[in-house]
């Protein structure tokens, strides 16, 4: 109930404070190398005032898919040592974003947080593909969920990897026109290569260096649509012909990039996660999807912490699940019995109440190391039950009442219990209340173990017992009961 409810978080893996962000700028698609460094400029500028940044690292021209990407630059900030700051790296991070907002004019800003598992920043905990046949639908829906994740609390900077817009001229060639005026399509692409691109076939030589020399048509006659309509191209006998004579010339816009996922058309749709846990953002971001009847033929496949998350979580329920199961296979070998370490076993469940009590109170998220945490109080609470569970034996064997044998070893092994429980307690409360870059990764894992041996500790010693009478009661009733347990010796 207390994740479900929203006082526990969910987060794979904790993004911790490493002490360093990028904040991206990026202009329109027209902005030369020139203009883009002059906003850049003007940013680092005001990087320099904040007191908490020691150092920036600046790029103007950002590589994608092998080409620059002048309109766009990445700095890379780093922050004061964990110690001098009151702020941690996201928070300060998303004030530098709304503090350029408002002093850049012309860029559009994005701040990324850098994981503790290291990279770059490009993977957003917040990912998923929208796959579908039609780019331009694939282009609308991806634009509309993108709208609804933004009214997502904790959603920050949502955003597309193909974007429409990028101006162009569309050149469908008539096959038949060109057959019947003698043009071949080789000589079509081949002039406009050499009017557009340009060729460099020849060389200038001065002082053992060598130049490229790039023949092309000139700006004046490539600006505008009618240029190219204009544009004349030598058939075979030597005749010149008007590119709109055998094409059709169009204006129209295209997709940055082209994606396929699976091999089918996709858009890949990011975010980052900020002031809550990205597991929670992950969940409240597939129930807004389902709830957007998108068309059938549009298909939602999920990546990023949401994957993670769901793979991430069902492996360690399956490593529980076989802990658990050999746990109880080791005990029916001691006990030579099935009912003795169910009723050990059944202390599991009384110290997952503490754990998650200790997470809501700690204001910490479930995540791989917490649970990784549960797993190892399966070893350590098992042990409290079993001290009760053995010394019952032994005063039974000894010829006591099953309800006096109970009381007796609840209060002898009292103490020891609460002894071995204090002490693994006081050895995890450094861990639970540390502090520093890395502590928050390691705090869940503290806290749960605390949480789980006190309730563990003082539940065990009401539950267990009175669950260990129930059973013996129900075996007397059914003629089941040994009149002498199997008497199991254990060393403290």
């Amino acid at each position: 109930a207390l994740v479900t409810g929203g006082f526990i978080g969910v987060s794979m893996f904790d993004a911790g404070d490493r002490g360093e962000f990028f904040v991206r700028l990026k202009l329109p698609k027209d902005a030369t190398i020139e203009q883009t460094n002059l906003v850049v400029l003007q940013t680092e500028e005001i990087l320099k005032q904040q007191p908490l940044i020691t150092s920036i690292f600046t790029t103007v021209g950002v590589e994608e898919n092998g080409a620059i990407q002048s309109n766009k630059a990445e700095i890379h900030v780093n922050m004061a040592d964990y110690s001098q700051r009151n702020v941690t790296d996201r928070e300060f991070a998303r004030q530098i974003k709304l503090l350029l907002q408002q002093q850049v004019v012309g860029a559009e800003i994005t701040s990324v947080p850098v994981s503790m598992i290291g990279g770059d920043g490009d993977d957003a905990p917040i990912s998923f593909y929208v796959m579908g046949a039609n780019m331009d639908e694939l282009l609308s829906e991806s634009l509309r969920i993108v709208d609804e994740l933004r009214k997502i609390p904790g959603i920050s900077d949502p955003v597309i990897s193909v974007e429409a817009g990028n101006p162009e001229i569309s050149i469908t060639l008539n096959r038949e026109k060109m057959a019947h005026l003698g043009v071949s399509q080789w000589a079509v692409g081949e002039a406009l290569n050499y009017a557009f691109a340009g060729n460099t076939d020849n060389k200038f030589r001065n002082n053992n260096r060598e130049y490229d020399i790039n023949i092309r048509l000139d700006r004046f006659n490539r600006k505008s649509k009618t240029d190219i309509e204009n544009f004349t191209i030598l058939n075979a006998a030597g005749e010149k012909i008007k590119l709109n004579q055998i094409a059709a010339v169009e204006e129209s816009e295209s997709p940055s990039r082209l994606e396929r996922h699976n091999r089918t058309s996709s858009v890949t749709v990011s975010s980052m996660v900020v002031s809550r846990p990205s597991g929670d953002v992950g969940d409240d971001v597939v129930k807004v999807i389902s709830g957007l009847n998108l068309p059938k033929s549009i298909q939602i496949e999920y990546g990023g912490d949401i994957k993670q998350n769901e793979e991430g979580f069902g492996d360690l329920g399956t490593v529980m699940m076989i802990a658990i199961i050999l746990v109880y296979l080791l005990l029916v070998i001691l006990y030579n019995s099935y009912l003795h370490p169910f009723v050990i076993i059944l202390s599991i469940p009384l110290s997952i109440i503490g754990v998650f009590f200790a997470l809501g109170l700690a204001g910490k998220p479930l995540g791989m190391l917490t649970m990784i945490g549960i797993i190892i109080l399966i070893g350590l609470v098992a042990r409290n039950a079993i001290l009760v569970v053995d010394f019952a034996n032994q005063m039974r064997a000894k010829g006591m009442e099953v309800k006096d044998a109970l009381l007796e070893a609840t209060g002898i092994r009292f103490r020891p219990i609460l002894m071995t429980t204090l002490s693994t307690i006081v050895g995890m409360l450094p861990i639970a209340i540390a502090q520093g870059a890395a502590a928050e990764w390691k705090n869940g894992l503290g806290w749960v173990l605390i949480g789980g041996l006190v309730s563990s500790m003082f539940l065990s010693l009401i539950v267990i017992p009175l669950v260990y009478y129930v059973f013996y009661r129900i075996q007397v009733k059914l003629g089941l009961s040994k009149s002498v347990p199997q008497k199991v010796v254990i060393e403290e």
